[in-house]
């Protein structure tokens, strides 16, 4: 058996057990779309206690160890995992906990949790139900505090994204990462009321086009036109392209100013593998339609480096360099860099998203202004299986 399917059946049983011993109460009966959830960097050891005890299980679903009430340390051994100071020869355990909560090192989530041995550390990954998954993604990504309306928007695009990505992500160990790169996921102790309730008021639904599920980007601020996915991704996706975003004034990213130290700059791009001399200039060096950089040109002692601004965006660092609609208004040994918006650009602007939900306009009609040709439908309705002849 697969090492996929023997971590369904592991999961199944760990269900049935919940099931059986009261675990989960009862409510309307529904599908369950599970997702998997990495946490990053991988580490050397885990500390990990349930409410009110643990049940350990391996992968092919046999019982390892069940009852456990104190805190359980799990280390990456040489040979296989160890676990409270026992050394074994498995290689991943799942741990499941018969009042729902899992407290792994500062964080508490639901559903199972894969411990995992990779070379000499261990990679954890929750799977757990896409519904509780939002609940401690929503409340993240953007404040709790927004509109109703914006909540719900925000709450649409993250399953949308995840449902996605599992499906890109299919046969992998894990469908999304825990941070930035995905999404970010904080976990039951990042719930909020108002988020949770937005989850709710649009279970299963997700965007589609053409009867399937987009990949629904999104960014803080986009401060100014959005831009095409072509563009940031090299992907020609219809519902990407660029809209105008006069909405978001208000964000706190609207403008912005950085400073390099050229020193910092030359060793940042050494680290990313650029075999670059000392640098002489910086400049764009091609702008597209939106407005933004879309390529930056470096004069070095070596000769020249022409590169994507996404990639000079990566190589400063994203926090660093929060766009790339920016300016350079001074380059000697110190870099001025004058910029605004934050984020990639594609796709759906959240903080013009925020006010147009403030302006009266609902969820349904914001999101299909920023994603061209959409739809708002129920998941179950593109998952339905065809019916038979």
């Amino acid at each position: 058996m697969s090492k996929q399917k023997n971590r369904f059946k592991a999961a199944a049983l760990i269900v049935l057990l919940l099931l059986l011993t009261g675990g989960f109460i009862a409510g309307p009966a529904r599908a369950a779309e599970t997702i998997r959830v990495a946490f990053v960097p991988d580490v050397p050891a885990v500390t990990i206690s349930g409410s009110p005890d643990l049940i350990f299980t391996t992968l092919d679903g046999r019982p390892f160890a069940d009852g456990i009430k104190t805190p359980v340390g799990i280390l990456a051994g040489i040979q296989g995992l160890t676990f409270q100071g026992r050394p074994t020869e498995l290689r991943e355990l799942i741990a499941s906990s018969a009042g729902g909560d899992i407290h792994l090192n500062n964080l508490t989530v639901g559903g199972i949790l894969h411990i995992v041995l990779v070379r000499d550390s261990l990679r954890l990954i929750n799977e757990l139900d896409v519904e509780e998954y939002l609940k401690g993604v929503v409340p993240i990504e953007i404040s709790p505090t927004w509109n109703p309306e914006a909540l719900k928007i925000q709450a649409i695009i993250a399953r949308t994204y995840v449902l996605h990505q599992r499906q890109v992500n299919l046969g992998k160990e894990y469908d999304v990462l825990a941070t930035t790169a995905d999404q970010v996921y904080g976990g039951r102790g990042k719930e909020h009321p108002a988020a949770n309730q937005a989850v709710a008021d649009t279970s299963g639904l997700v965007l589609t086009f053409g009867g399937e599920l987009i990949l629904s980007a999104y960014h803080s601020t986009s401060a100014g036109p959005t831009e095409d996915a072509s563009e940031v991704w090299g992907m020609d996706l219809p519902y990407l392209k660029g809209v105008s975003c006069p909405f978001d004034q208000n964000s706190p990213y609207y403008q912005w100013s950085k400073s390099f130290g050229m020193d910092a700059v030359q060793e940042l791009f050494s680290k990313a593998g650029y075999e670059i001399g000392t640098i002489a200039s910086i400049t764009p060096f091609r702008w597209t339609e939106a407005g933004r950089v879309g390529q930056i040109r470096i004069l070095h002692s070596q000769g020249e480096l022409i590169l994507k601004s996404e990639e000079f965006r990566r190589i400063l660092g994203y926090t660093e360099l929060p766009s790339t609609r920016f300016r350079i208004e001074k380059i000697g040994r110190e870099m001025q860099i004058q910029g605004n918006g934050y984020g990639h650009g594609v796709g759906l602007c959240q903080w013009g998203a925020k006010e147009m939900a403030e302006m009266g306009y609902g969820h349904d009609k914001i999101l299909k202004y920023y994603y061209p040709g959409v739809r708002v439908e129920p998941y179950s309705s593109i998952t339905a299986e065809e019916p038979g002849p």
